[in-house]
């Protein structure tokens, strides 16, 4: 899947994403998103909040810490930013996130081939990245509607 190259501002991404823009300060403070932003970062800031929020069974973490990104979570989402990129992408295109390892997937055929050959009662998250890559122009579209939008013309007065 074929992306352009606009570049966006901190916030931008954060609304393409549908996320606030604190999870985007927060990608930024960790290293995920840094400038130039550009579609990828898109994908790659959802992913994180996404991981970000994951705590597996039998891992004990304290709500008010302070998280540091671990290693899983930074593949996840580079993973995820490499995918908005990769021309084989498409909206079926899964990733695969396990406590100690992340895999992209192209297929429905090879999603369940996965599942079979390396899940067997393991927990997964399945993280539809293709969907997500395929909804960046529409997402991106709006962002310039929105920058268009004509002053209410009573506010103007």
């Amino acid at each position: 899947m074929s992306l352009t190259s606009n570049q966006l501002s901190t916030s931008a991404v954060a609304i393409a994403a549908g996320l606030s823009e604190s999870w985007a300060w927060k990608a930024r403070d960790q290293g995920v998103l840094y400038e130039p932003h550009f579609e990828d970062s898109v994908v790659a800031l959802r992913v994180y909040a996404f991981v970000s929020q994951i705590v597996w069974p039998g891992v004990r973490r304290p709500r008010s810490a302070r998280q540091e990104l671990e290693l899983w979570q930074s593949s996840a989402v580079e993973a995820a930013r490499e995918a908005a990129s990769d021309p084989n992408t498409t909206p079926d295109t899964a990733l695969w996130v396990l406590e100690d390892s992340v895999h992209l997937v192209t297929t429905p055929a090879k999603r369940a081939a996965f599942d079979l050959e390396h899940l067997g009662g393991r927990v997964a998250f399945r993280i539809p990245v293709g969907l997500w890559v395929s909804e960046l122009p529409d997402a991106i579209a709006n962002l310039k509607h929105r920058r268009r939008r004509p002053q209410n013309p009573k506010s103007a007065a």
